[in-house]
């Protein structure tokens, strides 16, 4: 449909030079940008240091790789803002569209939308679960790091650490998340049997609303206990550690959390935090160049990985002395 409605525009070009100005104001594809393939980038926005990280870095390596990307992010998880922002990117007619999606699922019908319009899609860092065989036509692939994988690696941590048992808590991301969903995955694909659960809740990624909730897990189930703290996400996990601390169990209750920033590593080298775990957001170029492929006609991968590490204190050290952390 994009194809046959550019090439209306063509002939209608060529008839009257009135109509090429016309065409060339309205249209976000690169026949008004210089050449330029234009690129809409529905984002999730502001969320912690990963997030600004990962925005930052895709807006640097899709200037870089010569795209003009229109860059769209919500506020406070907004779904219906980031359904608008992708439904005005395909009435646009870009060239293609990156989605980091706030919820997994409800993107059929914009997704759909796209297929018809024959532009592609590329979900980075969270998967989108998609019902209607047309909508998943729409999309080309995914890149990002395994959130599985993570939720493993936080798992084995506790089993390494506690090889005759113990109990703790988990604290989750916002409900409804793929990246929520696929870190617990993670976590009892590999957890050990003697490691109980006492509870999980959400701390919706937030560093306040985590101390708060650790705070109250803490004082309930004090009689059991608890030895470890498996916290979704950075800002989450610090914010454990400031309950934890408050309640005089620093170094008897070990936490895990996943990201690797800067805060989050500095504070394993303090001994506030136990074992982080990195979720590389650091994957501009490899988007880039997935979009750079597909629009030249090239096979991209339906899924391309982003390779992550894990550090303890000594490794969190060194990746803060050599500077080399981006995020």
């Amino acid at each position: 449909m994009k194809n046959w409605k550019k090439a209306i525009a063509l002939v209608a070009s060529a008839a009257a030079l009135v109509s090429v100005a016309a065409c060339g104001s309205s249209s976000a594809g690169g026949s008004s940008n210089g050449g330029k393939k234009t690129v809409g980038f529905v984002a999730v926005g502001p969320e912690g240091g990963f997030r600004t990280a990962n925005e930052n870095d895709i807006k640097a390596a899709f200037k870089d790789a010569g795209f003009d990307l229109v860059y769209s992010p919500t506020q406070n998880n907004d779904q219906q803002k980031q359904i608008q922002a992708f439904n005005k990117f395909v009435n646009d007619e870009v060239d293609a569209i990156i989605l980091s999606s706030t919820e997994d699922s409800g993107w059929d019908d914009s997704l759909k939308k796209a297929a018809e319009a024959e532009i592609p899609v590329f979900t980075v860092d969270r998967n989108v679960e998609v019902k209607d065989a047309d909508a998943k036509k729409a999309i080309v692939s995914h890149i990002g790091p395994s959130n599985e994988w993570a939720g493993e690696q936080a798992a084995e941590f506790v089993n390494k650490n506690f090889p005759d048992g113990a109990n703790g808590f988990i604290l989750e991301g916002p409900a409804g998340l793929s990246v929520v969903k696929d870190r617990g995955t993670g976590w009892s694909n590999k957890v050990a049997s003697n490691i109980k659960v006492l509870e999980s809740q959400s701390a919706n990624w937030s560093t306040d609303e985590a101390k708060t909730v650790t705070a109250g897990l803490l004082d309930k189930y004090k009689s059991e206990n608890p030895q470890f703290i498996f916290a979704q996400n950075d800002e989450m996990g610090l914010g454990a550690a400031q309950a934890v601390d408050a309640a005089g169990l620093k170094g008897k209750v070990k936490i895990i959390t996943i990201d690797g920033t800067k805060n989050a590593l500095q504070a394993l080298v303090d001994g506030d935090l136990s074992y982080v775990i990195e979720y590389n957001p650091i994957f501009g170029k490899e988007t880039a160049q997935a979009v750079k492929d597909y629009l030249d006609g090239k096979k991209v991968e339906k899924d391309i990985q982003i390779e992550s590490k894990t550090f303890d204190a000594t490794s969190a050290k060194e990746a803060l002395d050599n500077n080399s952390r981006a995020y």
